[in-house]
């Protein structure tokens, strides 16, 4: 069977011996260091180059094509 008083008195006790170790420590004195100079770099945007033989190579070897797109199947989701 539980002791629910013997459980609340030790959990107290455990609670009082964390504040005290807690109450030791001074936070005060820590450094706190930033980093403030930070900025992200990207590079410039190019225009995009359209290269259309990419287009016909996939054309030819997909399975259906229709009117320079793919067709593909429509699927149902499976457990």
């Amino acid at each position: 069977m539980v002791d629910i008083e013997k459980i609340q008195k030790q959990a107290e006790e455990i609670v009082e011996k964390f504040s005290t170790v807690l109450e030791s420590f001074e936070f005060g004195n820590e450094e706190e260091y930033y980093i403030l100079e930070t900025k992200n770099v990207l590079r410039d945007d190019d225009e995009p180059i359209m290269d259309m033989s990419f287009k016909k190579d996939a054309l030819k070897i997909a399975p259906k094509t229709k009117d320079d797109y793919i067709v593909v199947e429509k699927s149902k989701w499976s457990n």
